[in-house]
This record gives C-alpha cells, structure tokens and sequence, in this order.
C-alpha cells in the first residue's frame, strides 16, 4: 500500500531513497499485453531492383515501378526460390513500415539486423517523463518499461522479409504471427517474398 510520503515516482522521503521498503508498487493485471500494430507506410525499388536482376543476362525488364511485369516476376521468383545469391537483387525493394510495440518483441525483431534501417524510435513514456532527470528517470523508465509502447518507423528489404517470413510464420509469439501476416498482405507477396506458394 502506498503511502503519502512517497510520490508517484516511488521516491520515500522518509528514507530518502527509490523504491525503499515502505514502498509497495500496485501489482500488474495479468494480462496487459498489447498486440502488435503495423501500418506499411510505402513500397520502393521494385522497378529499379527488376532491372538490376535483368543486366547479368542482359535482358529488359518489363516491370514498371510498383507494377511487376509477368516476366520480372517468374524469373525473380526462380531466383529466388535458387536461394539468397541468387536473388540479391530483392534487397532493392524496400518497404517502410511503422510499428507499434511492446519491448519484449522489439528485443525480438531487433535480432534482424541486416537489411533493417530504424529510422526513429519513441516511446509514449517520453512525454510522460519529461520533468525527471538522473537516477530518478533512470528508475522510472526501468519501472514502466514493459507497460509501455514504442513506436518505430523502419525500412526493410523484401529478402529480410522473406527471411522473417520463413523463421517466424508459425512462432508461438502472437505478434509474430501478426507480423508475418502483414507481410502476407505486401504487394507482389506471392512472386518476390515466397514464391514456394506459388
């Protein structure tokens, strides 16, 4: 039970200190998880990537910027399905992407480093927080951490995403399944993500 000598950020006075024994944080609701929000923000490269795989062979692309020509889209799901050397040429198509998340899965995605550029971060905490400094920020935003959601805005290649897809699509975590979902819904899904549903 919480006393009057202790302010909201757990400091005591009487003890002088954060979070002392006097201090008894109100227990969590079991269930305070909060799914993963996604919203694709756009699409780039499909064009420009389409004609990079065409100049080994030196054959012409019949993609036109977002539109994927029938022949760009067989030949770059062979590729694809050959593996990742083969179809370098989708780390050209870039999605941005905003997500809406709680730590434990960002620590997750986070182990997806190539191919992922984060292009900012913030965390609904920032506002909330903006009268602390030192120990007593430090403690607070340790305190709440997992209670809060982050925002992060990030581009990711079309071969990530096909890494992601066929790591995590049947992952116990819900947001993962949420995840690859999303990544279901992305144009040219199908041709240049997983050709093997094809």
């Amino acid at each position: 039970m919480e006393r009057d000598f202790i302010d909201a950020s757990g400091y005591c006075s009487v003890h002088e200190s954060y979070h002392c024994e006097c201090y008894r944080p109100a227990k969590k609701p079991k269930n305070y998880y909060k799914p993963l929000e996604i919203e694709l923000l756009s699409i780039y490269g499909v064009w420009e990537s389409m004609r990079a795989m065409r100049l080994p062979k030196g054959g012409k692309s019949d993609s036109k910027f977002l539109c994927l020509g029938d022949g760009d889209g067989e030949l770059a799901a062979r590729l694809i399905r050959a593996g990742d050397d083969h179809a370098k040429a989708i780390r050209g198509i870039n999605a941005y992407i905003e997500l809406k998340m709680q730590v434990g899965w960002m620590i997750e995605f986070e182990t997806y480093r190539h191919g992922v550029e984060c292009l900012s971060t913030s965390s609904a905490m920032h506002g909330e927080l903006k009268e602390l400094s030192g120990i007593e920020l430090a403690e607070q935003k340790q305190a709440d951490l997992s209670d809060k959601l982050y925002t992060r805005i990030v581009m990711i290649s079309y071969q990530t995403l096909r890494n992601i897809y066929r790591a995590r699509r049947k992952h116990r975590h819900p947001d993962w399944r949420i995840f690859c979902s999303f990544i279901e819904d992305l144009p040219h899904f199908d041709k240049l993500i997983y050709p093997e549903v094809a």
